[in-house]
């Protein structure tokens, strides 16, 4: 398995048999096999994680399908704004919180798993070829200070919620698919604007959840807050992956 980070929450998944993209808005993407299909992965409709562009895609690859959160409106009235036409609305599934997908991609049988987000739409999980891989989306420990301690309490208990339904979500897909219960490749935020909170959400989510690959995102390319996760964490070192930049490129 092959995941390329993109830029910001952007990142492509090669699995043997179909690439899965997800949250993908800037950043460019490496030469895909056209003959490959390709699912394009929205957790939601903030700029920062959806942009219509992602329909271009089914141009150059025609293989392509779109799963996204159902907080992203397709109403027939803003197509033309989003470039849309009924061919491509064929290929989009809308899909809401706490949902199970069974699907295939190119013969590949695929589960995809939803969880609310603590902010906007849903987390993502995928079982196939006997792997996990974990999308956040927005999913996080948004500790935001300044919104009071109603706030952060509230925000706390959520997460804490989310996270034990995705533990939950791992070990079942794990019983069905005949693997260990473990997520070989996770994304999710490590947000530098959070100041000293930034690693509560990966912390506790490396506490509940076993992950072999962390990777950071939502990091607005301060990269070195990576280095500050785990000069903190230590025990969870071997398991960050030290992002340096856009286009990267990480066999798993």
């Amino acid at each position: 398995m092959t995941v390329t980070y993109v830029a910001h929450s952007g990142f492509l998944v090669e699995w043997d048999g179909f690439y899965s993209l997800f949250d993908w808005w800037k950043g460019e993407l490496p030469p895909l096999d056209p003959d490959k299909p390709l699912l394009v992965f929205a957790s939601h409709s903030h700029e920062d994680h959806f942009d219509p562009k992602i329909f271009t895609l089914s141009a150059r690859y025609p293989k392509t399908r779109f799963i996204l959160s159902h907080d992203i409106r397709l109403a027939t009235r803003r197509w033309e704004k989003l470039g849309m036409n009924a061919e491509l609305f064929r290929r989009v599934t809308s899909i809401r919180v706490d949902s199970v997908l069974a699907a295939e991609a190119g013969g590949t049988p695929l589960t995809i798993r939803t969880i609310q987000s603590t902010d906007a739409g849903v987390a993502f999980l995928l079982s196939a070829e006997g792997k996990l891989v974990y999308h956040a989306g927005d999913l996080n420990w948004w500790h935001w200070e300044e919104e009071g301690s109603l706030y952060c309490a509230n925000m706390e208990m959520n997460y804490r919620r989310a996270i034990d339904k995705l533990a939950a979500a791992v070990r079942d897909e794990a019983a069905d698919a005949g693997c260990e219960p473990v997520i070989d490749a996770a994304m999710a935020p490590m947000d530098p604007r959070l100041e000293d909170a930034f690693d509560l959400g990966v912390a506790h989510l490396l506490r509940r959840v076993g992950v072999k690959r962390l990777f950071p995102m939502h990091m607005w390319e301060k990269y070195d807050w990576i280095d500050r996760y785990c000069a903190a964490h230590p025990a969870d070192a071997e398991r960050i992956v030290r992002i340096r930049r856009d286009g990267e490129r990480f066999e798993i």
